[in-house]
């Protein structure tokens, strides 16, 4: 069953219900496409060349119709590296309203905060989502090709474990991204895919042989969930989404597709607590 469901609103989205239902003080989702045909209706990243007052109204937006605060929103510059950085109540609403207060060359987010409200952006990649329940520790990872082969995902559960989490305890969802017949890759990609698996012994069901020489078609996904099991995360514990965001054209934006032009989604997770509210 796809984890990720989606829901019609002004600002669509789709929520991870199974985790919300779980543990009902989280708030964890993916935005969706504005169904106007103007990208920038949907773009929730200052990056890309929108205007940044429209970013702002669709981040402030957004944050009133999921019931938490804007002025809680936090996200990084993301640069496709693996650094993790420990969010803490002091660095509340950094990014949140413009680029230059955002968390510098970060990919990876975690927190113990209540009411703080990670983001991070796509158009193709993969969006990791992690919950410790035994910490009450949540956050997000951006894993492109390049954060995928540089274990992203094996170094967010290294740091949830440092930090005192069980690995029983750990929950990962993996979120809507690019589909393996929509990404075909060449050996710079490929390479460096398989010196990561390779001491996994898994490359079952992450790429396959194109018709085109030295080419391959790749399954991110798949790379991300084989590295997050080899790290300790229980199969149980792992759901993943079959969306494509490159196929569904009515529902992602994809850099891929799109030849660049196009916004991003923005995936979130928070913790409710009693000072939640809407600004």
């Amino acid at each position: 069953m796809e984890p990720f469901v989606y829901h019609k609103r002004d600002l669509p989205f789709f929520s991870l219900d199974g985790w919300q239902e779980q543990f009902p003080h989280l708030i964890v989702g993916i935005s969706a496409k504005h169904p106007e045909e103007d990208w920038q209706m949907s773009n929730y990243a200052f990056h890309v060349g929108n205007n940044p007052d429209l970013v702002r109204e669709n981040r402030r937006k957004l944050t009133q119709q999921l019931q938490v605060s804007f002025e809680s929103w936090t996200c990084a510059e993301q640069v496709h590296g693996t650094k993790i950085k420990l969010v803490e109540s002091e660095d509340r609403g950094k990014g949140g309203s413009n680029p230059h207060s955002a968390i510098s060359s970060t990919d990876g987010l975690l927190t113990f905060e209540n009411n703080l409200f990670l983001a991070s952006f796509y158009a193709d990649c993969v969006p990791l989502f992690f919950y410790s329940s035994d910490l009450d520790l949540i956050g997000v990872a951006h894993a492109g090709w390049k954060g995928t082969v540089q274990g992203i995902g094996r170094k967010m559960i290294d740091r949830m474990v440092q930090l005192g989490a069980k690995k029983n305890h750990i929950y990962v969802a993996i979120g809507p991204s690019i589909g393996m017949r929509c990404y075909e890759v060449d050996h710079r990609v490929i390479e460096p895919l398989q010196r990561e698996l390779q001491p996994l012994n898994c490359y079952q069901n992450v790429y396959v042989k194109a018709d085109r020489a030295d080419r391959y078609f790749v399954d991110l996904k798949q790379a991300n969930a084989q590295i997050l099991l080899h790290a300790g995360v229980s199969i149980e514990n792992l759901v993943q989404s079959e969306r494509c965001t490159s196929c569904q054209t009515e529902f992602f934006h994809s850099h891929r597709r799109d030849q660049g032009n196009t916004g991003r989604m923005v995936a979130w997770i928070g913790k409710r607590g009693d000072e939640a509210g809407v600004s």
